[in-house]
């Protein structure tokens, strides 16, 4: 199983290295000038669920649009989350097999200029990592790892705590310069 896992990584490292030859240059951005958010979230239980929720209230009564588009680790949607406005689901089924995402609201997401991604996941999935790395976002926030090259800003959180990573992400875009 470990080779298998070995070959999809190396596979997957190549094929978004070749993809992403031709990338938009990431910028630092204030909070306040942040109009347009992105979100990719791995959904792993209704508690996150909830705060992420709170949080794209929060992000919307801010005047701020929100994009959200939510992995789910399973080989198919429940039904109770399927067809909610503003919000994407998607599964391992929509992935090939090196974890490429394979569908068409995929390229739309990251075709979509915005002025902050945010990328709530703590898993290190290769799929968030394809998606942050070629989205046309002008600043893209992430978990700390060392693996880590695509993100403009890296937040350090102990214990993967999702509301945390979120507070200190709001609170960190708000010291970058201002204009």
């Amino acid at each position: 199983m470990g080779l298998f896992k070995g070959i999809k990584a190396k596979v997957g490292q190549y094929a978004l290295k070749k993809a992403a030859a031709v990338n938009s240059q990431r910028l630092f951005i204030n909070w306040n000038d942040v109009s347009k958010v992105q979100i990719l979230f791995h959904r792993s239980n209704q508690a996150e669920a909830d705060t992420m929720a709170k949080f794209a209230r929060f992000l919307l009564d801010e005047g701020k649009k929100v994009d959200v588009l939510i992995f789910v680790d399973s080989k198919k949607i429940d039904e109770t989350l399927q067809n909610r406005t503003g919000l994407t689901y998607y599964c391992r089924k929509n992935l090939n097999w090196f974890g490429k995402p394979k569908d068409e609201f995929f390229n739309e997401f990251i075709k979509q200029p915005s002025d902050l991604l945010i990328v709530a996941d703590f898993y290190k999935h290769f799929h968030f990592k394809w998606i942050a790395t070629l989205s046309k976002s002008k600043s893209v926030v992430a978990p700390f790892n060392e693996d880590n090259n695509w993100a403009t800003l890296l937040i350090k959180i102990d214990n993967n705590n999702l509301d945390n990573f979120l507070k200190q992400s709001i609170h960190y875009l708000g010291f970058i310069n201002k204009k």
